[in-house]
C-alpha cells in the first residue's frame, strides 16, 4: 500500500505525498487512524497523477498522526464495446489499474490469528442460525403455522375448498357477495 505519514504541529496545513494514483478520490486521509470524509480535506494533484498535496482548512492538532494513503476504488472506468476498436492506451490504463489494485491488496498487513478468531466467530454464528432455522422448519414450527392458516381458512370459507385446493362444493348465491363467483 502506498502511504506516507506525518505528525501534526498545529500550524501546517499542507502535506505532500509522492505515489501513483488514478483519480483524486483514490487519495484518502486518516487522522489518528480514523479515515476522514472527502469533505474534510482537499487534494491538489500533480498533472501526471504521481503525487500531490493534501490540504486542510484547519491545521491538525500537534501530535496528531496524519496518514495519506491510496485506496483504489474497484470499479470499471472503461467500457469496451464489442464492435469498437480497442484503444491501446485505454487497455494499458486498465491493466495498470488492475496491477496497482493487486499491489494494494498484497501490501495489506493481516494478523492471521485475529482473522482466524473473527472467522471462527462468524462460522459459529452462521451454524447457530442454521440450526435455529432447521429447528423451526422441522417439527411443529412450520406445521403449526400451516394448521393455523388452514383453521382460519376453514372458518372463513366453510366446506368450499378441500385439503387439496379443489372446490368441494358450489357456493350458494347468497354467499356470492362474501366469496365472489366461484
Amino acid at each position: 500500500m502506498y502511504k506516507v505519514s506525518y505528525f501534526g504541529d498545529g500550524q501546517t496545513l499542507e502535506f505532500i505525498f509522492v505515489f501513483p494514483f488514478f483519480q483524486e478520490s483514490d487519495i484518502r486521509v486518516a487522522l489518528n487512524e480514523e479515515v476522514l470524509d472527502f469533505s474534510q480535506y482537499s487534494v491538489k494533484i500533480n498533472p501526471e497523477f504521481d503525487g500531490g498535496t493534501v490540504m486542510f482548512a484547519v491545521p491538525p492538532i500537534e501530535g496528531t498522526k496524519i496518514d495519506i494513503f491510496r485506496q483504489i476504488s474497484l470499479e470499471r472506468t472503461i467500457d469496451y464495446q464489442p464492435t469498437v476498436k480497442i484503444d491501446p492506451e485505454n487497455l494499458n490504463t486498465d491493466f495498470n489499474f488492475i496491477l496497482e489494485a493487486f499491489k494494494d491488496f498484497k501490501s495489506i498487513d493481516v494478523d492471521f490469528a485475529e482473522w482466524k478468531n473473527i472467522h471462527d466467530n462468524v462460522v459459529s454464528s452462521i451454524e447457530y442460525t442454521i440450526s435455529l432455522i432447521e429447528d423451526k422448519l422441522s417439527g411443529g414450527g412450520v406445521l403449526g403455522l400451516y394448521n393455523n392458516l388452514l383453521s382460519v381458512l376453514a372458518s372463513a370459507v366453510p366446506n368450499l375448498i378441500n385439503d387439496y385446493g379443489s372446490i368441494a362444493e358450489i357456493a350458494n348465491n347468497e354467499n356470492a357477495d362474501d366469496y365472489g363467483i366461484l
